[in-house]
C-alpha cells in the first residue's frame, strides 16, 4: 500500500472518531465538548415530548414560600386576654388554606388586647375566627368585665368624687396611683382608746371616813401650781379640732396627719357602674326609635342623636373600677374601710415608673421646705383662723 492512501486512511479513521465523540457528547449533555455545541456552557435545547391528543400541556410546580405567622407560645385558655409575651412568630408556608384566606396574622401587635374565644394549644396559629369581637361575643362564660382583668390581679370598685377621681378625667386603660392620709392619734395601750383618759382623783379623807371618796371625773391633765388662787390645780387642753372633722370637747386631742404614696400603676378597668356594652347599646337603639316615632307622629323633626358613651357611663361615674395586685386590694379595702382619706393620681401613658417617696407630715414639709416658724405675737386677724370656712369646690350632681 502507498504511504498517501495510508495516510488518507488514518485521517478517514479520525474524522470518524471525532464524529462518534459528538454525537455522544451531544446525547450526554456533559463533557468538555459540550462546550463546543450550539448554545455553549454545556447546555443542551431540550426536545418538549409530544403531547397526548385531548389532554392540557403540563405547567410547572411554583415553589413554596415561607411567611411569617402569629402562633400561641403556651395553651391559652377561654377568655384570656392576649399580651405580647403570649405570642411569638413562625414561619410557616404561604400554601395554607388559613393564610390563603386572610385568616392568620403575621404581627403580635395586631392581636395583642384581644380576647380568646376558643382554645388554642401551644404552637398553633392564632386565626380571626378564635378571637371574640367584644367581650359579649364570649357568651356564657362568666362576668364580660372579668375578662378585661390581667392574670395574677384583681379587680377593686373604689368610690371616687369629682377631686379624689382626679375630675373625672380617668378612662379604661389608665394608670393611677393611690395616695392616703392618715390621722394617727396616741391611744392607751391597755384600753385601745384615744388618749387622754379621764380620771376620777382620791379624796383620801373622805375614803377614810367611808363618805363619796372620788372627784368629778376630768380629762388627765397635770397639776401645777397657781399663784392666783394660792393652789394646785390640774390643768386640762381644750381643744377646738381641725375644721370640721372634731367636736369642741375638752381633752380632744389632735390627730397628727401623714400622706404618703400606698399603690402605683393600678389600671383603671372602667369608669363608673358596670354595664353591659350589648345591653346599653340596645337600650339606646330602643330609647332613639322611640324619639324617632314620636316625632314623625308630632310632625316634626327628630331630636339630634346622642353620642354613646365609649365607656357605658350614665352621668357623672362615683366609682371606679381598678386592676391590682391581690396585696394591694388588700391594703385599699383596709384603708376604705378605715375611714382614711384616698384620693387617686393619674399617670402618663406608658410611664412605668416606680416611685420612691418619703412620707409627708408636718415636721417633714417644715424641714424640706426650710420654714420659718412665726414667732407669738399679741395681733391676729378677724374672724378667728378656727371660724374660716376654707375655699371649697360648688358639689356637682351626683358628684
Amino acid at each position: 500500500m502507498r504511504p498517501r492512501t495510508f495516510i488518507l486512511l488514518i485521517l478517514v479513521l479520525l474524522v470518524a472518531a471525532l464524529a462518534v465523540i459528538l454525537i455522544i457528547a451531544t446525547q450526554t449533555g456533559g463533557g468538555p465538548l459540550a462546550d463546543l455545541l450550539p448554545g455553549g456552557n454545556g447546555e443542551v435545547e431540550e426536545t418538549p415530548a409530544p403531547e397526548e391528543p385531548g389532554e392540557p400541556p403540563p405547567t410547572a410546580t411554583p415553589a413554596t414560600r415561607l411567611v411569617p405567622v402569629v402562633v400561641a407560645r403556651t395553651e391559652l385558655p377561654v377568655g384570656q386576654l392576649l399580651t405580647n409575651e403570649l405570642l411569638e412568630v413562625e414561619m410557616r408556608p404561604d400554601d395554607n388554606v388559613a393564610l390563603q384566606g386572610g385568616y392568620t396574622f403575621s404581627e403580635p401587635e395586631e392581636v395583642a388586647g384581644r380576647i380568646v374565644k376558643v382554645g388554642i394549644a401551644e404552637g398553633e396559629a392564632i386565626l380571626e375566627p378564635m378571637l371574640a369581637a367584644n367581650p359579649t361575643d364570649i357568651g356564657m362564660l362568666g362576668s364580660d368585665l372579668a375578662l378585661y382583668v390581667p392574670t395574677g390581679e384583681v379587680a377593686v370598685a373604689f368610690p371616687i368624687n369629682q377631686l379624689s377621681g382626679a375630675a373625672y378625667a380617668m378612662r379604661p386603660g389608665d394608670a393611677v396611683d393611690v395616695l392616703m392620709s392618715l390621722r394617727i392619734v396616741e391611744i392607751d395601750p391597755e384600753f385601745r382608746s384615744i388618749l387622754p383618759n379621764l380620771t376620777a382623783r382620791v379624796i383620801e379623807s373622805q375614803l377614810l371616813a367611808g363618805q363619796q371618796f372620788l372627784f368629778l371625773e376630768v380629762a388627765q391633765g397635770r397639776l401645777e401650781f397657781i399663784p392666783g388662787i394660792n393652789q394646785v390645780a390640774e390643768i386640762v387642753p381644750r381643744e377646738v379640732g381641725e375644721g370640721e372633722e372634731f367636736v369642741e370637747e375638752i381633752g380632744q386631742q389632735i390627730p397628727q396627719r401623714v400622706t404618703q404614696l400606698i399603690i402605683q400603676q393600678a389600671e383603671v378597668l372602667w369608669v363608673g357602674t358596670w354595664q353591659d356594652p350589648e345591653e346599653q347599646r340596645r337600650a339606646e337603639e330602643a330609647t332613639r326609635t322611640a324619639e324617632v316615632a314620636t316625632a314623625q307622629a308630632a310632625g316634626v323633626e327628630p331630636p339630634p342623636a346622642m353620642t354613646p358613651d365609649p365607656f357605658g357611663r350614665q352621668g357623672i361615674p362615683d366609682i371606679v373600677v381598678l386592676s391590682m395586685p391581690a396585696q394591694d386590694a388588700l391594703v385599699l379595702e383596709w384603708a376604705r374601710l378605715r375611714g382614711i382619706d384616698i384620693d387617686l393620681a393619674l399617670r402618663a401613658p406608658g410611664d412605668n415608673s416606680v416611685f420612691v417617696t418619703t412620707s409627708v407630715s408636718l415636721p417633714q414639709i417644715i424641714d424640706q421646705g426650710a420654714l420659718a416658724i412665726p414667732p407669738q405675737s399679741d395681733i391676729d386677724l378677724a374672724p378667728r383662723a378656727d371660724v374660716v370656712t376654707p375655699p371649697a369646690l360648688t358639689p356637682t350632681p351626683g358628684g
